[in-house]
């Protein structure tokens, strides 16, 4: 027996496959005791075999008498279902953690390695509120996760795995200060956690955990100096992220994909501060590393998959950046993956992934006023994105896709001359966006997306001479305005509303002239307060002519 706990300590990080059947035979022998049955779970965890590591930790769950054993193993689930994405087990999972752990403190307040623990799950525990929305709750949880985690620090010094729990602490009150606009704040949490794993790294070198998350403290470090103007900060602690990111990946070749995202956020970081030349270089070494990265997953979807949306990043930002040709090409690359996949899956993933490209194509094409070629490419986009809602029903996801599309191909058929193609699209996307706004009636977004459908609707209604039926669209999208700025008189609320009214006002009919002031209102108000624009100036004369 103690040969085979030997065999599964040596042979752990050598030859896990091996370490997990040693760790087999301990329990054979040992039936009683959790811990190899543990360890094995998370062997199997670590090598991506989450159905083995679930049996391990579930049979500890249910079989340990240890208390702290059987803590671990509810943690552990709770972890797999959190990766799985099953939201709801992996909350009942951690508040089983939260139950047991809370058992051994009320025994023995002074039990550092409980507290850990308690503080582990509810740490995960605010994870799931946050992601659900619940921020006021989510910041309670992880506050009081970091406060236990420092009484702990307070009791016992700090040793390295509570240097490590307190990091992570600091790391999640950071992304939620963040979130909630206090990007000073989360840079003096993210400095925290930098030091601790700056720390964890040097002291367990051989240990890749610690500079993978030290690269994402970096990485966002970086997102908070932006947001709070600090520019060169933000590309220094980008450029950190890089670096541990390109050194991991040195050592470990799985980390290879993680140094491919990093490339591509720091392009995102880039672009946004204005450096066009460092964001395109960046995109570009991230698609050489993602192309090769492909060619050895060995046609893997989620690398395929990875491979397109860079290429749709390089496209976008080449666009952006007036380098049609570099943006055709990046698009194009991205059509004949993506329709190559479609012939192989069929599968409405492929199928979005397909009219996507097409849209890029199709932008590239508009701007360069080869109206015939976007006008083909939209129409494509369109087709592509009615296919992947005919095999993805269930997602509404596939529907706001399509209308969005009819929208853009309405678009372009308005600006070019084609107001009855125009008018069928819109409609199209109008009576889709309807059906959406009826299965979630309280979904702001969706009302917005069709109160911007039916305005479109009622352009090319005019367009086509029809201005009762121009006139019905644009009562209906202020009837939705009302719905989505409900008692809102926020420059937003009083821009939209005095566009609609306006439209009103020029479309004729017995009501124009209430329309007109009420146009006019709104635009006086938007005066006061300073922040009208050239056009809305120019509309608000245009109105007073009147």
């Amino acid at each position: 027996m103690l040969s085979a706990k030997r065999a599964a300590l040596l042979a752990e990080r050598a030859d896990p496959g091996l370490a997990r059947e040693a760790l087999a035979l301990v329990s054979k022998l040992e039936p009683l005791d959790p811990t190899p049955r543990l360890a094995a779970a998370r062997l199997a965890a670590e090598q991506g075999d989450l159905i083995a590591a679930r049996i391990e930790a579930e049979g500890v769950l249910a079989e340990a008498v240890d208390k702290a054993a059987r803590a671990r193993a509810a943690f552990m689930l709770g972890e797999i279902a959190r990766m799985r994405g099953e939201w709801t087990l992996a909350r009942g999972y951690f508040e089983t953690t939260l139950k047991i752990e809370d058992t051994l403190l009320a025994a023995d307040r002074a039990n550092v390695t409980a507290a850990r623990w308690y503080a582990r799950a509810r740490g995960r525990i605010a994870e799931l509120d946050a992601g659900e929305g619940a921020f006021d709750r989510a910041r309670a949880g992880a506050e009081g996760a970091l406060a236990l985690l420092r009484a702990c620090a307070a009791q016992v010094s700090e040793p390295p795995v509570l240097a490590a729990d307190i990091a992570d602490a600091e790391l999640r009150l950071g992304a939620l200060d963040l979130d909630s606009d206090q990007p000073a704040q989360a840079r003096r949490r993210f400095d925290e956690a930098i030091g601790r794993y700056e720390a964890l790294a040097v002291f367990e070198a051989d240990e890749p955990h610690w500079r993978a998350v030290l690269a994402d403290a970096w990485a966002l470090a970086a997102e908070a100096d932006y947001v709070r103007g600090a520019h060169d900060e933000a590309r220094a602690a980008m450029d950190k992220a890089l670096q541990a990111r390109v050194r991991l990946a040195a050592k470990h070749p799985d980390e290879a994909w993680p140094l491919a995202g990093a490339w591509r956020l720091r392009a995102a970081l880039r672009a946004a501060l204005g450096d066009i030349d460092a964001a395109a270089e960046s995109l570009v070494q991230a698609r050489a590393l993602a192309e090769t990265l492909c060619l050895r997953a060995g046609g893997a979807e989620a690398a395929e998959r990875f491979l397109l949306r860079t290429l749709n990043d390089q496209a976008d930002h080449a666009l952006r950046s007036g380098d049609l040709n570099r943006a055709r090409e990046a698009a194009d690359t991205a059509r004949m993956r993506a329709e190559a996949l479609v012939e192989t899956h069929r599968s409405a993933l492929w199928l979005s992934e397909a009219s996507a490209a097409w849209d890029r194509l199709a932008e590239t094409a508009r701007t360069a006023q080869a109206n015939a070629q976007a006008q083909d490419a939209f129409a494509r986009a369109v087709e592509f994105r009615r296919l992947a809602l005919e095999r993805g029903s269930a997602d509404p996801a596939h529907a706001r896709a399509l209308a969005s599309a009819l929208v853009k191909q309405g678009e372009l058929a308005l600006d070019s001359g084609s107001p009855q193609s125009a008018r069928a699209a819109f409609h199209e996307s109008a009576s889709i966006r309807f059906k959406l706004v009826e299965d979630a009636p309280e979904d702001r977004r969706a009302l917005y997306a069709l109160a911007s459908a039916l305005e479109r609707l009622g352009l090319a209604a005019q367009a086509c001479g029809d201005r009762e039926a121009a006139r019905g669209a644009w009562e209906e999208q202020l009837l939705i305005a009302e719905r989505v700025f409900p008692g809102d008189y926020t420059p937003e609320s009083l821009r939209y509303r005095a566009i609609v009214h306006a439209h009103l006002a020029g479309s004729g009919g017995a009501d124009a002239e209430a329309h007109r002031m009420e146009a006019l209102a709104s635009f006086d108000e938007l005066a006061r307060a300073g922040v009208m624009t050239e056009r809305e100036a120019a509309l608000r004369k245009k109105l007073w002519g009147a």
